[in-house]
């Protein structure tokens, strides 16, 4: 790979003018799950990783057996590192987090209010809480058994507001991996977000059914 007469290498990054100042909290913030895109204070991140994007695909392949990917189109795009799953490569236990299943659900269904829905309005977190216990009634009982199953209890000690818990919870694990804004009472689902859709489609567009299976 070549840019100009120059080789691309593992280490060309580390001789970008930024890398001191950025990289290391970077790669640990990659390492941790959070997605990057040209949004608020991430703007200088996204742009290093743009402006080194062959270096560091290298640098992480050969090192840590990961892929860094770069997803969306622009101006919303986003990068992420690619963990194959539950497989984390070479990197290390301390960064093998993995969401829970009862937030994986939540989001699905704030997709679906969000993007299949088209209730592109809702920024509150109180109204989304609301919205899922009231207009999604319907779901409750999949979640209900999902969440007494997290908390090794029986769906009967689940209620609303286990519920919303579970809700402020998942928002704030989105917000930890950059897929939300998240601020008090309001939120906005970043690019990032859709994520979700390229993960679990299947699920999402079927999420009737996906419900279903869980009552």
């Amino acid at each position: 790979m070549e840019n100009g007469s120059q080789k691309i290498t593992v280490a060309s990054f580390l001789f970008h003018e930024t890398a001191e100042e950025i990289f290391a909290n970077l790669d640990y913030a990659l390492k941790d799950g959070v997605h990057f895109q040209k949004e608020g204070k991430q703007v200088r991140q996204f742009n290093f990783i743009e402006a080194n994007e062959e270096s560091l695909t290298l640098y992480y392949q050969k090192f840590f057996n990961v892929n860094l990917v770069r997803d969306g189109e622009d101006p919303n795009a986003y990068y992420y590192l690619d963990f194959y799953g539950s497989d984390r490569g070479n990197i290390s236990d301390r960064h093998r987090h993995i969401m829970k299943s009862e937030f994986v659900l939540i989001g699905f269904i704030i997709y679906k209010i969000i993007y299949i829905d088209w209730d592109i309005e809702l920024d509150s977190v109180q109204k989304l809480k609301d919205k899922i216990r009231i207009d999604y009634e319907d779901y409750k009982p999949g979640l209900y058994r999902l969440i007494a199953k997290s908390k090794n209890t029986s769906p009967s000690n689940i209620n609303d507001a286990s519920l919303d818990n579970t809700i402020q919870s998942a928002l704030e694990e989105f917000r930890k991996i950059a897929w939300i804004s998240l601020n008090k009472d309001d939120f906005s689902p970043l690019p990032a977000f859709k994520r979700l859709l390229k993960v679990y489609e299947e699920y999402i567009l079927n999420i009737d059914d996906t419900l279903k299976k869980l009552q």
